[in-house]
């Protein structure tokens, strides 16, 4: 067998049966000894989207998802999911093609310093170097893409590598996990708080500790924030949530008022106020959360129901904000009102836009924020939906699927409609137009009085949709919204539903 067969092989055993791609150059091998494998080859028709596919695959599932990508300037594109898992800590594999490894910086073609390229923004970069260690390699990227913390990883496979038999491939031996622990640090800092404040990071998802932070927080009382852009915890109706902290259109001033801050899970940046408040204690619980299930501490009842009122209290204006928004024409506010009533337990839903995303987050995040919700993650990208919307379907085959839009970051990759019809991904997507990067143009109008190049043409994305193979169609009612949305849930097809809409943030 050759180096790639076996490599192909490992990742069976790793669990993995589909990969995101784009064919060229570097990449038959891999691609032949995969489809006799029964590995399924997702292809798109841009990097980037093959790149948020695998990201999306991993923060969705908590295994890394995989693609490969031709060698050159495609290893570049490819690096902006790369980068989007970087900032989420987010499993992700990126397998890369590369000419001979004995011409390599003689000039062959597209020779190209990849892994180099990936160090800054991947845990675990090497080229593949020696046949019989290819297998042992990727044992070890995938290893360390999982974690802990889990984290984007990077392969270069040059062909001859790719090509070289080999009898007896190398395995490497499982590191030994981080051990448990923090907890006592918790209850530590708790028997001297009096506002104590819970602020969930993606760490707390990725650890599999949601349930049990969840838990805590309700048992003691203890308010509870999950940072915006962070993945959710709150698979539940929960009573001690409190929504996102850190959103640009503002929130409740939970932070400002807490005198014991658990980050549990979550950096300590922007979202958090860089933590230079004075007097603030801070305890970190980066592992070990299970752990809490037997932690006691008082209840802070008094300090939730301050919590809850001020929470309230801005929801109010967030709402009253809307509606007023709402009487000069179809809004984003229409758009949540109507998600509100087809969202099930079930639905995956997935968040690609600025303006749109604070709407999101401000009026659907209300008594959970479950971690079947996605969105662009830390680093704030935009365009990566259609990508993730396919790999949603491929992780969850029966669930409903929504794509939420707006019409800057759904154009990013808007061509990828085709592959998801062509293979049989369906899902939903919502395009809210207000033909702007809606959430710089406010910015914009606020600071300058007008817009700076943050204004769009028109598209008719129902009739662009039909183009590329998929169902289209148009809301221009609040009531139209809903009805096309629950007509395009019972569709075995991808939807697009273009929404007009006017701007405006919460």
């Amino acid at each position: 067998m050759t180096a790639v067969e076996h490599f192909i092989e490992a990742l069976r055993r790793h669990g993995v049966d589909w990969m995101a791609t784009l064919c060229g150059f570097g990449l038959n091998p891999l691609y032949h000894a995969a489809k006799k494998a029964g590995i399924r080859l997702i292809d798109t028709r841009n990097e980037q989207a093959a790149s948020f596919m695998a990201d999306a695959w991993g923060r969705l599932t908590r295994r890394p998802g995989v693609c490969a990508v031709s060698s050159g300037v495609a290893h570049a594109n490819a690096l902006s999911g790369v980068v989007n898992a970087w900032f989420d800590s987010a499993p992700l594999l990126l397998i890369s093609g590369g000419g001979p490894l004995r011409t390599a910086g003689l000039g062959h073609f597209q020779d190209f310093p990849q892994a180099a390229m990936a160090v800054p923004v991947a845990r675990y970069c090497r080229v593949i170097d020696c046949p019989d260690r290819a297998v042992q390699i990727l044992d070890e990227a995938l290893e360390i893409a999982s974690g802990p913390p889990p984290g984007p990883v990077h392969l270069t496979f040059p062909l001859d590598i790719q090509t070289a038999v080999v009898e007896n491939p190398v395995r490497c031996a499982a590191r030994r996990a981080l051990p448990s622990g923090g907890c006592e640090a918790v209850a530590e800092s708790l028997a001297g708080a009096e506002r104590p404040l819970i602020v969930a990071g993606s760490g707390v998802y990725y650890a599999g500790g949601g349930a049990d932070l969840v838990d805590f927080s309700e048992r003691c009382s203890i308010p509870l924030v999950v940072p915006i852009w962070d993945r959710g915890i709150v698979d539940r109706p929960c009573a001690t949530f409190m929504g996102v902290l850190g959103a640009a259109t503002g929130g409740p001033d939970l932070l400002g008022d807490a005198d014991c801050l658990i980050l549990a899970g979550a950096a300590a940046d922007y979202r958090v106020g860089h933590l230079q408040r004075a007097g603030l204690r801070v305890v970190r619980l980066d592992h070990g959360f299970q752990g809490l299930r037997l932690l006691q501490a008082r209840p802070f009842t008094s300090w939730l129901e301050e919590a809850r009122r001020g929470r309230d209290a801005f929801r109010l204006r967030v709402e009253q904000n809307g509606a007023s928004q709402a009487e000069r024409g179809l809004h984003a506010y229409h758009i949540m009102a109507a998600l509100r009533q087809v969202l099930t337990d079930e639905t995956v839903l997935l968040i690609d836009g600025g303006s749109v995303g604070q709407w999101a987050h401000q009026t659907l995040c209300r008594d959970r924020y479950p971690g079947h919700w996605l969105t662009c993650g830390r680093s704030g990208v935009v365009g990566w939906g259609i990508g993730g919307a396919m790999a949603a379907r491929l992780a969850f085959p029966s669930r409903p699927v929504i794509l939420l839009a707006g019409d800057g970051a759904f154009t990013f990759t808007v061509a990828e409609l085709e592959c998801a019809v062509r293979q049989r991904l369906p899902f939903v997507a919502l395009v809210a137009d207000d033909q702007a990067w809606g959430i710089t143009k406010i910015g914009h109008v606020e600071e300058f009085g007008e817009a700076i190049a943050s204004t769009l043409g028109p598209i008719a994305f129902d009739r662009l949709a039909e183009t590329l193979g998929a169902r289209g169609c148009r809301a221009t009612a609040p009531d139209a919204i809903l009805a096309e949305l629950r007509k395009a849930l019972e569709q075995d097809t991808v939807t697009v539903i273009h929404v007009p809409v006017t701007g405006g943030n919460p």
